[in-house]
Parts: structure tokens; C-alpha cells; sequence
């Protein structure tokens, strides 16, 4: 066994969840069920338990009655009587069930989906800083990808335990009033199933566990070989061999894991197919009837018959109220993770401030911050300090890596500073709605996404109405997009990507960009400050230049603030700050800062040639 399996194993193993929570997660469950459909809910579980009860009155005595009929005096007549109407009921009964079964099946993925729908609005609530944890991510799938079923399962072990323990009453008195020491085999099978199906669902939810986690690298191996933004690079360099390496590592881990548990899980099967199903099922019960009939006598042949059926029934029903308790253990382990992702309490989304926001624009001020990521000791922004003043345009310059991105973020409260604080006026940013504050801000980032929907619907990112037609063509004849529509098939109802039509449009990196930068130039609210990461790093030094010019004088009386290592920007600009390794390392305009003949300068001589000036 690897060390890093171990490390895995030893990690999962700590999820044990005491027996009281387990039943407090199984009612949450059937609970949150009931929120959605709790007509659905009573109807499976009342009709399920009606039917059990039925199944189990007809199976213990009819048996019991059509022997009697043989063996006694009043003839084949009321037999066949009997036969029509036992075929009568239990066709019926087998109708009313298949019937049941379909539509709580139908009905069923249709509450999955508001689960989903719901868990989706809760991954899209949750702080950013949680996408930078792979914990979340594993957690976060693991719920995702149960919750259907472990929903479907929370319905059907609280049926199955009411239906079966209705059956096992109607049957146990049966078995009570001709011999009670049958109903021992049963019992005993029931014990032994129980311990045997625990310990095997604890460690298929182990090994279900790591295999996700191990899986998760494999099919990010996997999909990148069909993703086409991938394609290029797979077929011009040998990136192909580390993703390999990396999806066959995964793989040899999935194998160990499966190796380790399914040699655990065999023996353990092994044990109660031997103890449940052989000997206490098939071989006692039979036994001990023939010995009650044929060696002392003390029962007759219809009893027999009755006790046997009995039996089977307490068989049946025990095994399935052990493997419901199984799945009230399944549920209970799931649900804790669903619980947890639930009731996670955000620190920035969400967060409603004890200040309102004034409607006059103000000085954004950062006071000395720190900021380190989550699980990082070192510092990715230290010791910054800056005021920005309303109107004005300013640029935040320095190579990748500098911390340029981060410090947007900050601004934007995506993530809370570590140290010091920004303020917006003279309240600390955290004072305020962060869905307010954060309506200040109109930003275009680098990692911009195109989606599968119209060119309206991603340069509004929402909807389109007739009325929105306008707005949108103007944004993107400001983005510089405008020559490109005029030849898209549909004008701005032509669907990008091809992913899911046939005739949808990819664009070029630079013909995105333009779609992303056009959703500034759509904002019906003008934004009190405009946020440029990297706008333009796609777009030639001509497209960029139009763009900065159009971004100016569109931004009117907005604060910009521009984010480069490009400095095609910087001339524009009222104020240049030069990020270096976290920190501010220079400041001033563009002719202070080439005047001082440092970092700057050393950055905008190197560059300069590509720029229109």
C-alpha cells in the first residue's frame, strides 16, 4: 500500500458520524424532501405501506386456505372460487405497484432537479475563496453528484422501513399462533445481515471517496484531450505526456483502491451470504416445519405452508429493512456533506452592511493592506497603500505575477483583506451591502468566459428584450466589434460556440475580448468606477489603441482604473502605480515616472515599439 493511499485512507476514516446524527441526517433529508412536494412524500409512503400489508395478508393465508379446500369435503367449486379472486388481487396489486413505482420514478427527477437547481444557487452564493480550495471542490462533487439519489433513497428507506414493519406484524402473528420459535431463524438472519451490511456499506463509502478524489484528476486528464481550446497546443507541443502520466497515475490509484477494498468487501459479502441466505433461510426454517409436521405431529400440512410463507416474509422484510438501515447509513454519511454545504455561512456573499452607500462618488482608500491566500504563508500583496480619487484615471502596471489581479479582487471584495483596510468614503468596504458596493464597480477581467447563448444575451450576461437592441449593437460598435456582426449570420442573435448548435460561431481570442469588454459599454447603470484586468491583451496594438481611447471617453466622469503589464494604457492614465513582488514599488505619471529612469521606464522603453503614441 502507497503512502499516499494510506494518507487517503486514514482522511476518510475520520468522517465517522455518531448513530444520533445519522438519524438527525435522514430526517433532515426526508424533510428537505417535503419542503418541495410533501403530496408526493405521503402519497409513496402511504400507498408503499398499504400495499406491503396487502402482499403480506394474501401471501400467509391464501397458501393456508387453498390446502384446507384440498383437504377438505366441499369440493373443487369453491377452490377455483378462491383461485380467481387471489389472481384478481394479486394482479391488482402488482399493477397498483409497477403504477406507483413509475410515477413517484417521474415524479421523484423532477424534485432532484430543484435540488440541484438549488445547490446550484448555493455553489454560485459561496465566498470566492472556497474555489481556491480543492477540499471544497471535492466536497461540493460529492454532493452534487448524490443528492439525486441520496434524496430518492431518504423516500424510499422511510417506506420500505413503515411497509416492512406492517408486513412483519401481519406475518408475525401468523407465525405467533402456530409456532413462535420459527420466527428465531429469521431474527437471527436479521442480526448477522445487519452487522455484515454495515461494515461492507462503511467501506464502500470509503472507497467511493477516494475513488472520486483520484477520479477528478483522471477526468480532468481525459477532458482536456476533447475540450478545442486544448486542441492546439495537444497537437503542437508534448503536453500530452505529462497529462497522460498524470491520467494513468490516477488510474493506478483508482486500481489500488479497488484492489484494497474489494478484497475486504468480498470476505465480508462472502460471510453474510453464508450465515443469511443458506443457513438460517433456506435450511432451518424448512427443518424445523418438517420436524413440527412429520416427527411430532404438531402442526398440519396447511400450516405448514403458512408458517413456511410467514417465515419467508419476516426473511424478506428483515433483509429489506437491513438494507434500508444500510441506506439510512449511506444517507446519513451524504448527508452530512449536503448538511454541511447547506448551512456553510458566507463571509463576504451575501453580507448586508450597516451602511448604505451615498450617491455621491467618493475616495476609495487603501490603508496599508496584506493579503495572503488561503493555506499560503507568504504575503501576495504586503504593505499597500493608495488613495484614488473620484474621476480619476489610474494605472496599476508590473509583470504577471506582481499581484495586479489580487488587488482588483480586493477592491472588488471579492476576497476581505488580511491586514489593514480599504475604505470607500469613511467607511471600511466590509461596513457596506456587499451586493451594493460591489454595483460601484464595472469590471472586464482577463479570464473573461464566452457562453453558449446569443451575442445579446453575453454582451447583457441576462436576458434579452426587444428593447435592449440599441444598447447592445452600440456596445459593441464601441467595443470595436462592429465589422465582425455585420457578417455573423444572425447579427446579435447568432449563437457563439458550437457546443450545442450546429450552426453557432466560434470566435477568435480578440473577438471575444471585444464581446466581454462590450458588457462594460452595455451597463445601463454607469458605473461610479470602471475596472479594465488586462482588457486588451488579446487585441492588436491598433484594436487597443481605439479601445483605450473609446474606454476614456465613454467612462465620462467614472474613476478607471486600469490593470496591465502592457503600457500602451499608462499615457492615458493620471497616475501610474508599478506593482513589483506584491508591493508598490513606483508611483507618479508617465513622464515622472520615465524622468525617474527605473523599473517603469526600463518596462515602457522594452515595449515601446509596439505602441501608437
Amino acid at each position: 500500500m502507497s503512502s499516499e493511499f494510506k494518507d487517503a485512507v486514514k482522511e476518510v476514516r475520520k468522517e465517522k458520524i455518531p448513530v444520533r446524527r445519522m438519524i438527525s441526517n435522514n430526517w433532515f433529508m426526508v424533510k428537505y424532501a417535503a419542503k418541495y412536494d410533501r403530496r408526493l412524500i405521503v402519497s409513496v409512503v402511504g400507498l408503499f405501506c398499504m400495499l406491503q400489508v396487502m402482499k403480506a395478508v394474501y401471501d400467509t393465508i391464501l397458501l393456508k386456505v387453498v390446502i384446507d379446500l384440498l383437504q377438505g369435503p366441499k369440493g373443487l367449486k369453491p377452490l377455483l372460487l378462491v383461485l380467481l379472486v387471489s389472481f384478481v388481487i394479486v394482479v391488482s396489486i402488482e399493477w397498483i405497484n409497477q403504477l406507483l413505482e413509475q410515477w413517484s420514478k417521474a415524479k421523484l427527477v423532477r424534485l432532484g432537479g430543484k435540488i440541484q437547481r438549488e445547490l446550484m444557487e448555493k455553489n454560485g452564493r459561496m465566498d470566492l475563496v472556497c474555489y481556491d480550495s480543492p477540499e471544497y471542490y471535492d466536497m461540493y462533487i460529492s454532493v452534487a453528484s448524490k443528492a439525486d439519489e441520496m434524496l430518492e433513497k431518504a423516500v424510499n428507506c422511510i417506506k420500505v422501513l413503515i411497509g416492512s414493519l406492517l408486513a412483519l406484524i401481519v406475518a408475525a402473528g401468523v407465525i405467533v399462533t402456530i409456532h413462535p420459535l420459527v420466527a428465531l431463524f429469521p431474527v437471527c438472519g436479521f442480526l448477522v445481515n445487519l452487522v455484515t451490511r454495515f461494515k461492507i456499506t462503511r467501506l464502500e463509502f470509503e472507497y467511493d471517496l477516494i475513488n472520486k478524489k483520484y477520479m477528478r484528476k483522471a477526468d480532468y486528464s481525459k477532458r482536456v484531450f476533447y475540450q478545442p481550446e486544448y486542441a492546439k497546443e495537444l497537437k503542437l507541443t508534448t503536453v500530452k505526456e505529462p497529462l497522460r502520466k498524470q491520467f494513468d497515475e490516477a488510474l493506478d490509484q483508482c486500481e489500488e483502491a479497488a484492489k484494497y477494498y474489494g478484497v475486504r468487501i468480498t470476505w465480508v459479502s462472502l460471510l453474510n451470504w453464508i450465515m443469511v441466505y443458506t443457513v438460517l433461510s433456506f435450511f432451518c426454517v424448512p427443518a424445523f416445519l418438517g420436524y413440527l409436521a412429520l416427527v411430532i405431529k404438531s402442526i398440519v400440512l396447511g400450516d405448514v405452508a403458512s408458517t413456511n410463507n410467514a417465515a419467508n416474509i419476516v426473511r424478506q422484510r428483515l433483509n429489506e429493512t437491513n438494507f434500508a438501515l444500510v441506506d439510512f447509513q449511506i444517507i446519513g454519511q451524504y448527508a452530512d456533506r449536503f448538511r454541511k454545504l447547506l448551512n456553510y455561512e458566507t463571509n463576504i456573499e451575501g453580507h448586508t452592511g450597516t451602511v448604505n452607500i451615498p450617491e455621491e462618488r467618493l475616495e476609495l482608500v487603501l490603508d496599508d493592506i496584506s493579503f495572503a491566500y488561503p493555506g499560503t504563508k507568504k504575503n501576495t500583496l504586503e504593505h499597500v497603500s493608495l488613495t484614488i480619487h473620484p474621476g480619476e484615471k489610474i494605472a496599476i502596471v508590473g509583470e504577471n505575477g506582481a499581484g495586479k489581479t489580487t488587488f482588483v479582487k480586493l477592491l472588488m471584495r471579492l476576497y476581505d483583506v488580511t491586514d489593514g483596510a480599504i475604505r470607500y468614503g469613511d467607511h471600511d468596504i466590509r461596513s457596506y451591502t456587499t451586493d451594493e458596493y460591489r454595483d460601484l464597480f464595472g469590471a472586464v477581467f482577463q479570464d473573461y468566459q464566452i457562453y453558449g447563448a446569443t451575442v445579446a444575451e453575453n454582451v447583457l450576461m441576462g436576458k434579452f428584450k426587444d428593447a435592449d437592441e440599441e444598447r447592445v449593437v452600440h456596445a459593441l460598435t464601441l467595443a470595436d466589434f462592429g465589422k465582425r456582426l455585420a457578417t455573423l449570420p444572425e447579427g446579435i442573435h447568432t449563437v457563439l460556440t458550437k457546443e450545442f448548435e450546429e450552426k453557432g460561431v466560434n470566435l477568435s481570442g480578440g473577438e471575444a475580448q471585444k464581446v466581454a469588454i462590450a458588457r462594460m459599454f452595455a451597463k445601463e447603470k454607469k458605473n461610479a468606477i470602471a475596472i479594465l484586468d488586462e482588457p486588451s491583451s488579446a487585441l492588436d496594438p491598433v484594436s487597443e489603441y481605439k479601445l483605450n481611447q473609446n474606454l476614456i471617453k465613454n467612462a465620462e466622469d467614472a474613476t478607471v482604473i486600469f490593470i496591465s503589464h502592457r503600457l500602451s494604457t499608462t499615457r492615458m492614465a493620471d497616475r501610474i502605480y508599478l506593482f513589483s513582488e506584491g508591493k508598490i514599488k513606483e508611483q507618479g505619471t508617465h513622464e515622472e515616472l520615465m524622468a525617474l529612469n527605473g523599473e517603469y521606464a526600463e518596462m515602457f522603453e522594452r515595449q515601446g515599439k509596439n505602441y501608437i503614441l
